[in-house]
């Protein structure tokens, strides 16, 4: 039941157990965090983001070694494989990512009323430099939970379109927690987790969605200093106020709420959609028939 023939772990229970230990590593990489850094918040996050990096790659390696009989290349069988295109991949990510947040702040400059306060000093360069490590880590981490090992043996189970309502929800509902959360906020980061989602089927890799999230977030937070998901946390530069109705602002929990983010990421999922995209080269032997190639058509595009 927990096994195929070959002895793998079936994919389901792997997604199961993979979960799990996601769950372990966050609060373990918490615990670790908070007991070092006390109550410095932005210390916590410099030391919790990263730690959860290691911790969940750690992780799903063990797992892909005794559940997927995978003895090399297991960190690019996560989603981070180095074949030609990678460095591409993540860095056209950036680019639509900061596309997008353009796009949503355009009517909120239009239509409402944007003011900025900047603190630039080498103390705040130091926290920019700071932000952008927290920023980077925070990215891959999100990524590697919720696009990596645990939601691709999820699609290895029951297809990509299940696997994508399952997590894009669960990404939406782990943000419930942030200060300001509303149900705009919750519809327009599920639909964040979808265009995430389809980026790494584009490609079976977590470059090019990586590199959408953390331009995403570095845009809105540290170079336009707005909330991020209700965080102020990022704005150590350029601390931004938004004035206008909550539908054009998002209020608190900022433009993720808002109608024109919700504008953008549709745009963004068209994007991803239609954009030319090749699949990175993967090691072999994950998938339950044990292909070497990722599949040229993805099920979500037939």
């Amino acid at each position: 039941m927990f096994t195929d023939g070959t002895g793998r772990l079936q994919p389901f229970w792997a997604f199961i157990v993979s979960a799990l230990l996601s769950c372990a590593a966050f609060l373990g990489a918490g615990y670790t965090a908070a007991a070092i850094a006390g109550d410095h918040v932005l210390r916590f996050e410099a030391i919790f983001r990263p730690l959860l990096v290691v911790l969940l790659l750690a992780t799903f390696s063990w797992l892909l070694t005794v559940g997927n009989h995978l003895e090399e290349h297991r960190v690019a069988a996560q989603g981070l494989p180095t074949s030609l295109g990678w460095g591409h991949q993540f860095y056209s990510g950036g680019a639509v990512g900061l596309l997008l947040v353009i796009l949503a702040v355009i009517p909120l400059a239009v239509w409402g009323h944007l003011s900025f306060r900047t603190a630039l000093n080498w103390q705040s360069l130091a926290r920019v430099l700071l932000v952008l490590g927290v920023l980077l880590s925070g990215a891959l981490a999100e990524e590697l939970m919720f696009r990596g090992y645990p939601f691709q043996r999820l699609v290895d189970g029951i297809g990509a379109t299940g696997a994508i309502v399952v997590f894009s929800v669960l990404f939406g509902v782990v943000h419930l927690s942030n200060p300001a959360a509303s149900p705009w906020g919750l519809i327009n980061t599920i639909a964040i987790g979808v265009l995430l989602a389809v980026a790494y089927l584009r490609t079976r890799a977590l470059w090019l969605p990586w590199g959408i999230h953390f331009a995403w977030n570095a845009a809105i937070g540290l170079f336009l200093g707005l909330p991020v998901s209700g965080l102020r946390l990022f704005n150590v530069a350029v601390h931004a106020t938004a004035q206008g109705p909550k539908w054009l602002t998002g209020g608190n929990y900022g433009i993720e709420a808002s109608a024109p983010g919700a504008i953008a990421i549709l745009v963004g999922l068209v994007i991803i959609w239609k954009i030319p995209l090749n699949p990175l080269a993967a090691p072999a032997g994950l998938s339950p028939e044990g292909d070497q190639d990722p599949p040229k058509l993805l099920d979500i595009r037939n």
